[in-house]
């Protein structure tokens, strides 16, 4: 294969493996964590963990401790065997009314083998992606904050001696969170701006902007504290196409909830079911989820792990 045929060829397995859209850049659209994947992805709206920084910032100001988390999973594992998603994250607060945070975000794609037209090896490459991201909330008021992300991202698909296949940018988020939302004490929402930056090429004179959402998101918190239910419209800007997400967690005991949610992404032709568990004994925190999706789908079957702690 020859090397703009690989290259061609990555990117549309990362186009089927994340959204079939004229944006570039999706794997900054891959959601991390595995209690926001077990809630079908819906975070706008609760927002109150580590993972704030990449669901909504303005949720950094309900953290009421250093948190810290890591989540690990074998991406599409029915796709590929070689492909990994990483993703670590931290946040405190911080001067009494705002908060600090961030997350580092890694996609390997695996090792690939260049070979010519006429099938002669040529030698082999690493192909990866990654993200460095900064979050920064302040309250506004005793029941409201805004936050905000700045983010560096690179993408690596091929390091030749005739082809560098690389590119580098950079993005920023906005989100707003409103706790006692209508006057309801258990009623919370959100919204946020995500991915806003200059589109990106491989010097090869086309440019794909980014996957930019406008989304928006409530919380409820409902039989007697034991439940949360969570509801996000996410609107993709260029797709022009809006994906649901709805998810719902209950404490089977204090420490111990189970999860299950429904994503629908039509840009991407995507719907799935979600499933998952929580267990926490303090500091410590860990979180499992399950991808359900149709034969077709590449996500089906996809486990995320996530471990946490409090400080």
């Amino acid at each position: 294969m020859s090397y703009r045929k690989f290259i061609f060829a990555l990117l549309l397995v990362s186009q089927v493996a994340m959204a079939q859209g004229k944006a570039g850049s999706l794997f900054l659209a891959i959601n991390p964590g595995a209690r926001a994947n077990a809630m079908g992805e819906a975070q706008i709206g609760i927002a109150n963990d580590v993972y704030s920084t990449y669901y909504n910032p303005a949720g950094l100001s309900n953290l009421q401790g250093m948190e810290a988390s890591f989540m690990h999973t074998s991406y599409l594992p029915n796709l590929v065997d070689d492909m990994s998603y990483d993703f670590i994250a931290f946040g405190t607060p911080f001067r009494g009314d705002a908060a600090i945070g961030g997350h580092f975000t890694y996609l390997n794609l695996g090792d690939q083998i260049s070979t010519d037209d006429n099938g002669v090896e040529l030698g082999t490459f690493s192909s990866y992606m990654y993200a460095l991201n900064l979050s920064y909330s302040k309250r506004i008021d005793e029941n409201s904050s805004w936050g905000v992300n700045g983010k560096y991202f690179y993408q690596e698909l091929a390091d030749l001696s005739s082809v560098d296949a690389a590119t580098g940018s950079f993005a920023v988020d906005l989100g707003y969170f409103k706790r006692n939302a209508m006057d309801n004490p258990n009623l919370t929402m959100g919204a946020v701006l995500t991915n806003v930056g200059p589109g990106v090429s491989f010097n090869d004179g086309d440019s794909d902007p980014l996957p930019t959402r406008l989304g928006f998101g409530i919380g409820l918190a409902m039989l007697e504290g034991k439940g949360n239910l969570a509801f996000d419209l996410n609107y993709e800007v260029n797709d022009q196409a809006m994906v649901t997400n709805l998810g719902f967690e209950y404490f089977i005991v204090d420490n111990f909830a189970f999860r299950g949610g429904f994503m629908n992404d039509p840009s991407g032709e995507l719907s799935y079911t979600t499933l998952g568990l929580g267990a926490r004994l303090d500091p410590i925190g860990f979180d499992v989820s399950y991808v359900m999706g149709g034969n077709l789908d590449p996500h089906s079957d996809m486990v995320r792990f996530s471990f946490s702690g409090s400080f």
